[in-house]
C-alpha cells in the first residue's frame, strides 16, 4: 500500500445531511471516496472530533492503513489551521471489537515538506 501525498486528498464539507452539531465530509483519496462524520469543537489551537466515524466503498479491508490516516489528519489540521487534532471514536455496536470507546487519538501538526 502506497502512502498518499497531501495533494492527493480533497476534503469537502457536506451541508444538510445531519443536524447540528454533527458535521459530515467527503474525502477524495487515492483509495476512493471516504465519508466521515463527527461532532467538532475547538479549544485554542486544538480541534476535537467526538463520535468520529469514517467509511467508504473500498475494494478491501484496511486499504487506507495507519500511515494514510496520519496523512489525512495532517491534511485536516492544515486545512483548519490547528496545531493538534484529538479524535474520539463513536461507540461500536457491531463489527470488530464492539463495546466501549477507545482512548482518544492525538495528532500533532508537522511542518509542511
Amino acid at each position: 500500500m502506497a502512502i498518499w501525498r497531501p495533494d492527493e486528498i480533497t476534503i469537502t464539507f457536506l451541508d444538510g445531511l445531519v443536524e447540528h452539531p454533527v458535521v459530515t465530509v467527503t474525502i477524495d483519496s487515492p483509495a476512493g471516496e471516504l465519508r466521515a462524520m463527527a461532532t467538532p469543537s475547538q479549544v485554542g489551537r486544538t480541534l476535537f472530533l467526538t463520535g468520529f466515524h469514517m467509511h467508504g466503498e473500498l475494494t478491501s479491508a484496511n486499504q487506507v492503513g495507519a500511515a494514510n490516516l496520519i496523512v489525512l489528519a495532517q491534511a485536516l489540521m492544515e486545512m483548519m489551521d490547528v496545531d493538534e487534532l484529538v479524535v474520539t471514536t463513536g461507540l461500536r455496536t457491531t463489527g470488530a471489537k464492539p463495546g466501549p470507546r477507545q482512548s482518544p487519538i492525538r495528532f500533532t501538526r508537522r511542518a509542511a515538506d
